[in-house]
């Protein structure tokens, strides 16, 4: 496969996705291929389109060449995203990578209008656009090409979890979707359908409006703070579980900054334990998680009492209880403190935040109804973030 191959020869230490240096050589080649590919396309469309004037192929055309500031755009991304940590910016400078995104994002936007205005403009005074049966065939052999283009850009970008990749691919499909709008539209003009022109127009313009959208859409999120992916999240719970001695794991909490990773989470541990025992358990889970992700993991002790007397049954009542709670979702760190009356129980609360003081009350009394030996129940709502 042709992408294997460039990935083999391009992409030193291809395997290690969460290396900056990694990333930013994926994403060199797929934007310098990009580059590369679509110059050539922008003078192809370019050059015919001012010719027989058409306003759909020179729209075509600067599509093509806004693909092209699109990768210059990804290459300068991922080159900046690779800078090491510095004194004004300690998580480093992964996040260039969305800026990167956002700001083609915006090209896109403005030249989607351009190309609008002068569409509707072809509309309300349409011209002839005579174009030869070569012309359509060599504008019907770019395709392939750029769709090529667009699966290489979203194969790299699966392999890396890259927005910026993922916004090329968009770009580049949009592209290839476009050019097919063209053909259309220059065969439509030989049997002097003129109007058609300025329809094609308009709809290129869409299509670079839809992944401006796009793009804008996914290149904010991470930077506002998007939710983590549910199988990031189960895979730091199995590396966290797989450590002897972690009972159970909650309340993780993930920031990204490109290809960092800073997680905190809750590690339930035997109470049984001594402090130090429970330092170089901690220890160990952070260097478990360091190990698999690229970044820093700061981790969180609760010691639980699983041999409590009265354990299984709370769990059980807890869990049988909370989906009857309007808002409650679950419980974690379930820990029962005193062997003897009266006891105390102490969990961590998940519920929605609008309901959270509502439902922990009606868990708290739940809890003292339902066990008399249970002297006083403290809940602590956990927030949205954690997971």
């Amino acid at each position: 496969m042709l992408t294997d191959w460039l990935v083999r020869t391009f992409v030193p230490r291809a395997d290690e996705v969460s290396d900056p240096r990694t990333r930013e050589a994926y994403g060199l080649l797929e934007g310098w291929t990009s580059v590369v590919i679509n110059l050539v396309l922008f003078a192809v469309k370019l050059v015919p389109g001012l010719m027989i004037g058409s306003i759909t192929l020179v729209a075509d055309a600067l599509h093509s060449f806004g693909d092209l500031l699109g990768s210059a755009v990804v290459i300068w991304g991922f080159r900046a995203a690779a800078r090491p940590s510095d004194a004004e910016h300690p998580f480093g400078h992964g996040r260039v990578e969305s800026i990167a995104t956002l700001f083609l994002g915006i090209l896109l936007f403005v030249a989607s209008w351009e190309i609008g205005q002068n569409s509707v403009l072809r509309l309300l005074h349409p011209r002839p656009v005579h174009a030869s049966v070569a012309l359509l065939l060599l504008l019907a052999a770019t395709l392939p090409l750029k769709e090529w283009l667009a699966r290489l850009a979203r194969e790299l970008a699966r392999r890396i979890g890259s927005s910026a990749l993922q916004g090329d691919f968009l770009h580049h499909r949009s592209d290839a979707i476009a050019t097919g709008v063209v053909i259309v539209s220059l065969a439509a003009g030989r049997f002097g359908l003129d109007w058609v022109d300025g329809v094609g127009g308009l709809a290129v313009a869409g299509f670079i409006a839809a992944a401006a959208y796009a793009l804008v859409r996914d290149a904010i999120d991470p930077l506002i703070g998007q939710a983590p992916a549910p199988q990031l999240l189960a895979e730091i719970r199995a590396t966290a579980t797989a450590v002897p001695g972690v009972e159970g794991v909650h309340d993780v909490a993930v920031h990204w900054y490109g290809g960092l990773i800073v997680t905190s989470l809750h590690i339930e541990v035997s109470d049984a334990l001594d402090i130090t025992s429970a330092h170089d358990l901690a220890d160990a889970v952070e260097t478990a998680l360091t190990d698999r992700f690229a970044g820093q993991a700061v981790v969180h002790v609760d010691p639980v009492n699983r041999s409590h007397p009265l354990d299984p049954a709370i769990r059980s009542f807890l869990a049988e209880t909370l989906p009857a709670i309007a808002g409650a979702r679950e419980f974690n760190g379930l820990r029962i403190v005193g062997r003897e009356r009266p006891c105390y129980v102490i969990l961590d609360l998940k519920a929605d935040p609008d309901r959270a003081p509502a439902a922990a009350a009606a868990v708290r009394a739940a809890v003292t109804g339902r066990f008399p030996e249970v002297a006083k129940v403290v809940i602590n709502v956990a927030p949205r973030f954690v997971y």
